[in-house]
């Protein structure tokens, strides 16, 4: 369970609450970021581990938060310095050292749930009548690990992976969209895509597998106007597939294991 919690903290510090201000500053070598973004690493991982006891917590969310600056100092000095290609490979191993170092500290720190702890849920039992050792917590942290990986992280990997097709045009989105619409496409093809994926994977889970086709059909629907640019509907054929192709991913490793 530990385990579980803290991929969860990691995921929702890395894609939920980090800003884009955050982002920036931390590719810009500032210490502004690489401190704010430790920060939220170490309280997100403190707040979910607190029913381990606070001390342990504490020393164990402080550990990873401490490396997890050190592997986004790296990885921001070396993207500095690299081409699209590297940059791409980069996030990935990144995020694989970040998973890595929580699976090799959490039985470093013994973490066991507190007596108090196991009172406070034994008292909410009796009050509610519902006992949470019933309840299939670690299923549904694992799944709440997939959807955030798939929506949120996969927002990343797609803009990382256009980074990386279009390594030879600096000003792609410039290009493709107009240099007037290019901000708001991109934060609303974002938003979009996010519920696209969101949607995709429950549709898959629930097994209407053909419905997700209604999925594209409604979001080409909105940029039908736009696909006499040959460009843009290339762009656009990219991101569906790759955002489908996630979420289809993610759907069959929650009906896997």
């Amino acid at each position: 369970m530990p385990l579980l919690l803290s991929v969860l903290a990691h995921l929702l510090a890395d894609f939920i609450f980090q800003t884009d201000k955050t982002v920036e500053d931390r590719l810009a070598l500032r210490f502004s970021g690489f401190f704010k973004h430790g920060i939220t690493v170490f309280l997100t991982m403190l707040a979910l581990l607190l029913p381990y006891g606070f001390i342990s917590s504490f020393l164990y969310s402080l550990a990873v938060s401490l490396i997890h600056i050190f592997l986004d100092i790296m990885k921001s000095s070396l993207e500095r310095r690299r081409s699209a290609v590297a940059s791409f490979y980069l996030f990935l191993i990144d995020q694989f050292l970040h998973i890595a170092t929580i699976i090799l500290l959490v039985p470093l720190f013994h973490l066991k749930v507190t007596a108090s702890f196991e009172g406070l849920i034994g008292s909410m039992a009796a009050y509610t009548g519902i006992d949470p050792g019933r309840l299939p917590v670690g299923r549904m942290l694992f799944t709440a690990i997939v959807y955030l990986s798939v929506v949120f992280g996969g927002a990343v990997f797609i803009r990382k992976l256009f980074d990386l097709i279009y390594r030879n045009e600096p000003d792609y989105l410039s290009r493709i969209m107009g240099s007037n619409a290019v901000l708001n496409n991109v934060r609303t093809g974002k938003v979009i895509g996010i519920f696209e994926r969101l949607v995709v994977l429950t549709i898959y889970l629930t097994g209407n597998v053909a419905s997700i086709g209604i999925v594209i059909a409604a979001k080409s629907f909105a940029r039908f106007k736009h696909f006499d640019n040959k460009d843009f509907a290339e762009y656009y054929l990219i991101g569906t597939l790759a955002s489908v192709m996630l979420a289809i991913i993610g759907g069959i490793i929650l009906r896997t294991f």
